[in-house]
């Protein structure tokens, strides 16, 4: 198991874990934090041999390559999060295509903080990789997951054995790629948890809840999670990203030469340099 890597500033908590379970051989999920320009992402590939762990490393590299070029404002941000994605959706196509692999390709689940919307996140997601936010001790899944079943608006028993959970959409699946975005409020107090499918398949959903409510340390909160997937036999790769809002910092208005110069502030809070852009592949 990846040791947990946790970052803690004035406004908010970041944790995050990753594990390759006990049935695998080897870890297809690849996580990427980039607190400096608060950018966070989990992505889980698919293909079976290396093709998974190729596809997934392929989009996380993408978008850290994208995020940390250059300061950004808000829209340049928000176009090479997206650009970065669909650079690596052409990628990975190319190397399968080459390679002659029919199923390769990776989920994308991403939450992006920007220092002038401080009250604000951007989420992106492909697959069926996981975005929740607890509020108020309320689990919710902000995301719905890209699979045949809900693409084709029939229940699971409507449909053939195992097609319903098939993926319909993910980077490097199909020329028809396509990413869901849109923007949440932030309250001090939230938690957002990012996740690839072995986890909120192996941890129930009540125990995310009581140990998000009870329990302040977010990276002993991931480890326990680890074990306890484990200990049921560890099915799948499992990963996991944390992020407490503690408080919501004030917005940033940006200055006319920032403005001209296309520059920001630091979008994580932290003025550290590049020794906090974690990437976990």
């Amino acid at each position: 198991m990846m040791p947990s890597t946790l970052f803690n500033f004035d406004y908010k908590t970041v944790a995050a874990v990753t594990d390759v379970g006990k049935k695998r051989d080897n870890n297809e999920d690849a996580l990427l934090l980039l607190d400096k320009f608060g950018c966070y992402v989990i992505s889980d590939g698919m293909g079976g041999g290396s093709a998974g762990e190729i596809a997934s490393s392929t989009v996380v590299t993408y978008i850290r390559n994208a995020m940390t070029a250059a300061p950004m404002l808000p829209e340049s941000r928000r176009e090479r999060f997206s650009e970065a994605v669909y650079a690596a959706h052409k990628d990975i196509l190319a190397y399968a295509g080459k390679k002659n692999y029919s199923s390769m390709g990776a989920t994308l689940a991403a939450i992006l903080l920007n220092p002038w919307e401080s009250d604000k996140a951007d989420f992106y997601h492909a697959g069926d990789s996981r975005i929740y936010r607890l509020r108020k001790k309320r689990l919710q899944c902000l995301t719905t997951d890209h699979t045949v079943g809900n693409a084709s608006g029939l229940s699971e028993h409507q449909m053939p054995p195992g097609m319903s959970g098939l993926l319909s959409n993910a980077v490097g699946i199909s020329n028809g790629f396509f990413i869901t975005d849109t923007q949440v409020d932030l309250c001090a107090g939230d938690i957002f948890l990012i996740c690839s499918d072995g986890l909120y398949r192996q941890i129930p959903e009540d125990r995310i809840i009581a140990d998000l409510s009870r329990i302040s340390d977010l990276k002993q909160i991931l480890n326990s999670w680890v074990a306890l997937a484990n200990d049921a036999g560890g099915i799948d790769n499992f990963s996991g990203i944390l992020i407490r809002f503690n408080s919501i910092p004030d917005k940033y208005v940006p200055t006319e030469d920032e403005i001209r110069q296309d520059s920001i502030p630091n979008a994580g809070g932290n003025d550290a340099g590049d020794s906090d852009a974690v990437t976990i592949i």
